[in-house]
């Protein structure tokens, strides 16, 4: 199974499938009505979803456009069967490259201080650690910050 045919904009109809991704990926995942919520803070544009060749949905990235060209990356995550098969490397470079193209020049994240998979993942695309954000989860569950500033990765 190809994991990443393609990523896109998702649908509302979408939201159902990321939300299981989302439930499979996180220890305290974000609640279903909160997926309603950020895609419409993402305008629908920035919450874009991997689909593999049988077009389910692998994954998803949602990103919230905030003031001063900043986009926050609020949340990513692929399915457990199409992890470590370039899944997030495509959500993630297809999202920088569609906010860098409407003028973002910026980005911020949050990832869980012991999440280094995902923080390799940032850091391979010059996202850099600012500060760790105390109980940022949940008590004694601290967040990695990181930014990536006026610079896109040259893979994308």
């Amino acid at each position: 199974m190809q994991c990443c045919k393609t990523v896109r904009a998702a649908e509302p109809q979408d939201l159902d499938a990321a939300f299981m991704i989302e439930i499979e990926s996180f220890e305290n995942p974000y609640p279903r009505w909160y997926f309603d919520l950020l895609y419409g803070l993402s305008g629908g544009k920035y919450f874009l979803v991997s689909t593999n060749d049988r077009d389910e949905i692998t994954g998803y990235i949602i990103g919230i456009p905030l003031s001063g060209n900043v986009c926050h990356i609020a949340s990513i995550a692929v399915a457990k069967q199409c992890r470590r098969k370039g899944v997030g490397t495509a959500l993630l470079h297809s999202l920088l490259e569609l906010c860098s193209a409407d003028g973002y020049t910026s980005f911020i994240l949050e990832v869980d201080v012991y999440n280094y998979v995902a923080q390799r993942l940032y850091a391979s695309n010059l996202f850099k650690p600012v500060m760790v954000a105390t109980d940022y989860y949940g008590r004694g569950r601290h967040a990695l910050v990181m930014i990536l500033l006026n610079e896109i990765p040259c893979c994308i």
